[in-house]
């Protein structure tokens, strides 16, 4: 397993936090890094990264357990959200103690600790939790860091909590009736942020995967795709099955859900003549032809037919999208 070095550590934090939706600067360059992100609704948040290699403790530590070996006593500022990382590379999660647990205890606390098992589970569900003494330690995958950064202190709540924060380790399983149960409203919206994070993260995954990573309008790759619903999320009839999702580039998602395209049950791809009238009437008309030159005739469809978009979720689409056609 491969240790990072310290800029390395601070770039998968970065990136994890722009994938989230924060745009980070790094406003202190040493170890512990003082990160400024700004969030898309402008929040602006100061967060002080403490954050060493997870790795095997050695032969005189149980063979089952991973840790963190601090080389900087961990201190929270006020003014500043601090957070205690770890990073494992092999299983690709971040692990997060509570820093009021290690607060300046370098000399009595050299290590903070955690479960294989822990590890494994934040890898193929992305989040898991583990009670330990007298704190929850918590590890998730990068998909999850800005949710576990701005719900840091709901997670890393008293051992009592942990009967509530053990719905993180079943994200598949949580629903309306599950939420229903968690007592403290703090840490009930936190949960739902992060399961319905879960369900995005894993419809998107799924969806790309089917495509090919590739636009179904335009081809294109480059990593700048996304997983749009047929039929829109928050509608009747909407789903996250892979049949009621296509990928689709930045520019075409947007142009599918302000109405400027759509396609049609024969996945042909179809341009909204009336929209593109006003927009010329309103001086936005500029870049139609590589626009339109840009769009493939047809869908570009999974090499899976059973991925296909479903019939029923395009009709859906097309009424709520109030296309007649």
């Amino acid at each position: 397993m491969a240790n990072l070095r310290k800029e390395q550590l601070l770039g998968k934090v970065l990136d994890a936090m722009r994938e989230g939706g924060w745009l980070p600067s790094v406003l202190e360059g040493t170890h512990p890094y003082l990160i400024q992100a700004v969030h898309q609704e402008h929040f602006v948040f100061r967060i002080r990264l403490y954050i060493w290699n997870c790795t095997h403790g050695g032969t005189n530590r149980a063979a089952d357990e991973y840790r963190i070996q601090f080389t900087d006593a961990p201190v929270a500022r006020w003014g500043e959200l601090t957070l205690v990382l770890g990073w494992h590379d092999e299983a690709g999660v971040f692990v997060g103690w509570d820093v009021a647990a290690h607060d300046g205890r370098t000399a009595y606390s050299s290590s903070a600790q955690v479960k294989e098992s822990t590890l494994q589970a934040a890898h193929d569900r992305a989040f898991a939790m583990q009670e330990k003494g007298n704190e929850i330690v918590v590890a998730f995958q990068p998909a999850f860091f800005v949710d576990y950064a701005l719900g840091l202190t709901s997670l890393h709540q008293s051992v009592g909590a942990y009967g509530d924060q053990a719905l993180l380790n079943q994200l598949d399983q949580v629903d309306d009736t599950a939420l229903a149960q968690v007592r403290d409203e703090t840490r009930r919206v936190v949960i739902q942020q992060i399961a319905r994070r879960y369900r995005a993260s894993h419809f998107r995954g799924t969806v790309l995967s089917a495509y090919g990573h590739r636009c179904a309008f335009c081809g294109i790759q480059l990593g700048l795709l996304d997983a749009a619903h047929i039929v829109p999320v928050f509608s009747p009839g909407s789903s996250d099955e892979v049949n009621n999702g296509i990928a689709l580039c930045k520019t075409h998602h947007h142009a599918y859900d302000s109405n400027l395209v759509a396609f049609d049950v024969d996945y042909r791809i179809l341009v909204n003549e009336p929209r593109m009238t006003q927009l010329w009437q309103r001086g936005e008309g500029g870049g139609t032809q590589e626009f339109r030159a840009a769009l493939s005739q047809y869908v570009i469809l999974p090499a899976d037919p059973r991925n296909y978009p479903g019939r029923l979720y395009i009709e859906r689409s097309l009424e709520v999208r109030q296309w007649d056609l």
